[in-house]
């Protein structure tokens, strides 16, 4: 069975203070984002799809040919974002990563566990999340209370009080069922504090049109360690997270 990884790289990262796109700020003497692609190119992926935008030359020049590019000419959203690779991946059949191009402490065992773990239920999609003390910034995972199963991700700007309590965050990275994942996209729109086509709209969206709910659920794979998906948006993260690459280089690496 084929897999794909699409990795978002089109943010200017404005909090970075840099010019440099974010995404080519290293973590232990590597760019962010070729050190992800590094663990892809270990797994048996079929290809890798960068999504480029801000300065996206420099990423080219960085990655060079080790990944295709897609271009998203406007910062409309994540959604929008994954929906440029559609020329690429439409009508194929397999499993489809989706990663921020900024996780690069994520470790290679994680990304087959969560590859494994929509394969072996044929999940609409599984969300990478994590249980954090402060989930200030983060959108939360809403759970049927009878069921446990995902039905919504909430962005924290567009939560209520009761949300915002929820301590089980999405970490931005997903694993679906490539068809699905397509024939979903479609149906996000951009009615939300943001005006964004948000990713994790699509859980919603796939209860709605019967993608998910049925036979093919939309699961989460808790992450044990939070600091393999830390926030990298400021100088003082990016400092943070070279500290933890050094302190564990054996895991991050």
């Amino acid at each position: 069975m084929e897999a794909f990884a699409i990795l978002l790289a089109a943010g200017k990262g404005t909090r970075m203070k840099s010019e440099l796109p974010k995404v080519l700020h290293p973590v232990g003497g590597v760019p962010m984002i070729g050190r992800l692609v590094g663990k892809l190119e270990a797994m048996p992926i079929t290809r890798i799809l960068a999504v480029i935008g801000h300065r996206g030359e420099l990423v080219k020049k960085c990655l060079g040919t080790r990944v295709a590019y897609v271009q998203q000419e406007n910062q409309l959203g994540t959604a929008h974002a994954v929906h440029q690779t559609e020329p690429l991946l439409r009508n194929r059949s397999g499993s489809t990563l989706v990663l921020t191009g900024d996780t690069p402490l994520i470790r290679q065992s994680t990304i087959e566990m969560l590859l494994a773990a929509q394969r072996a239920n044929t999940s609409a999609g599984v969300v990478l999340t994590a249980i954090v003390q402060d989930p200030t910034g983060y959108g939360r995972i809403i759970r049927d209370p009878l069921s446990g199963e995902v039905v919504d991700i909430i962005e924290e700007k567009d939560a209520t009080p009761e949300q915002k309590e929820i301590n089980e965050i999405n970490t931005g990275i997903f694993c679906f069922d490539n068809e699905s994942l397509f024939q979903a996209l479609p149906g996000i729109t951009n009615d939300n504090a943001q005006q964004e086509y948000y990713l994790t709209d699509i859980v919603k969206v796939m209860r709605q049109i019967g993608i998910s709910g049925g036979q093919k659920k939309f699961e989460a794979m808790i992450l044990d360690d939070p600091t393999e998906v830390m926030g990298i948006n400021t100088p003082e993260q990016l400092e943070e997270a070279n500290r933890a690459f050094y302190e564990h280089m054996g895991i991050f690496a």
